[in-house]
């Protein structure tokens, strides 16, 4: 009797110490399987909400050539995406529910912009243009106001008429040395700036310089008339 509850004491550990072991070594292949360089390749991932309903797609090469990472709404329309393209060139989208881009950051070599609005309207943009900061401002065919620095580091702000044409700028030169343009037809007509304490006005005709009004730096005022050569024919004081 004694003997049959030892045998039945011994078959119920050796069975818990293979039981236990047979755990353990179920727990360490699965900890080496999560743990391991297991590679999963694929050429697109899609990715779907509780309802199936697809939102991101992840794919080594879309519709447009991109490597790209892309976001849906509830409705299925593209919303967002981010992507390299065939040179490397990296880009990030965002799009209004209808498909048009609204916001669009792109970097080319060395240069990086961003564009706000669609193409075709109204944009703005803001980026690092061969080293130089630079905001653009369009009407959609064409830009109609920018400010930028200059590769001095040089601050400058121009306009631009229906045409595309620079009509006004407003720069600040060497030595602080503020000027005013106004333009026509890409041609300057009438310049204000100061220079060695002077404050000049010169007013030109389609080609060059005909007045100049100035104050000098004592506080001298005068006037000088300028003939179709570009020289003084007259001055008021002489």
């Amino acid at each position: 009797m004694v003997r049959e509850r030892i045998v039945i004491i011994g078959s119920i550990l050796l069975a818990s110490f293979v039981g236990g072991a047979s755990t353990n070594l179920l727990m360490m292949e699965r900890v080496q399987a999560q743990g391991g360089s297991d590679v999963v390749t694929v050429s697109q991932l899609n990715v779907v909400d509780r309802g199936g309903n697809l939102r991101g797609l992840l794919t080594g090469s879309d519709e447009r050539g991109l490597a790209s990472l892309t976001f849906y709404d509830d409705a299925g329309r593209e919303r967002g995406l981010f992507g390299v393209d065939a040179n490397g060139m990296p880009v990030v989208r965002f799009m209004d529910p209808g498909g048009q881009t609204r916001l669009l950051a792109t970097v080319r070599g060395e240069d990086a912009v961003v564009v706000a609005g669609p193409e075709g309207e109204t944009q703005g943009l803001f980026g690092l243009v061969q080293g130089n900061p630079m905001i653009s401002l369009g009407d959609g065919a064409r830009g109609r106001m920018q400010l930028h620095l200059t590769p001095n580091g040089l601050p400058r702000m121009a306009l631009a008429d229906a045409a595309g044409e620079e009509a006004v700028s407003l720069t600040v030169g060497s030595a602080d040395m503020p000027q005013l343009t106004l333009s026509a037809n890409g041609q300057p007509r009438a310049i204000m700036t100061v220079a060695q304490n002077a404050t000049l006005l010169n007013l030109y005709d389609a080609s060059q310089t005909r007045l100049i009004v100035a104050v000098a730096g004592d506080g001298q005022p005068s006037v000088s008339f300028l003939d179709q050569n570009g020289d003084i024919e007259s001055m008021v004081p002489q």
